[in-house]
């Protein structure tokens, strides 16, 4: 099984370490598939604000993900994400 969370997450090497962000956000002037934000919500997950999006496997193989579960703070839980 893929794991959705990684998907949606990459690294930035910054001040000489590695730093993980979110994919979409700002990133969408890069790339305009990446139109989406991603933040943490109260719930202790992740929220996206499209109930489709597009992220990345290692190989930077484009994955098409929906969600299922409704944040109470808007948008979709990324963690019920299923490939599709």
């Amino acid at each position: 099984m893929q794991d959705i969370l990684a998907l949606f997450h990459h690294i930035h090497h910054k001040n000489g370490g590695h730093a993980v962000h979110h994919c979409g956000g700002k990133h969408q002037e890069i790339n305009s598939k990446l139109n989406y934000n991603i933040k943490h919500c109260s719930c202790g997950k992740h929220k996206i604000d499209k109930n489709t999006a597009i992220g990345h496997d290692w190989d930077m193989r484009e994955v098409t993900v929906r969600f299922a579960e409704k944040c109470p703070d808007g948008g979709w839980h990324l963690e019920s994400g299923k490939i599709i």
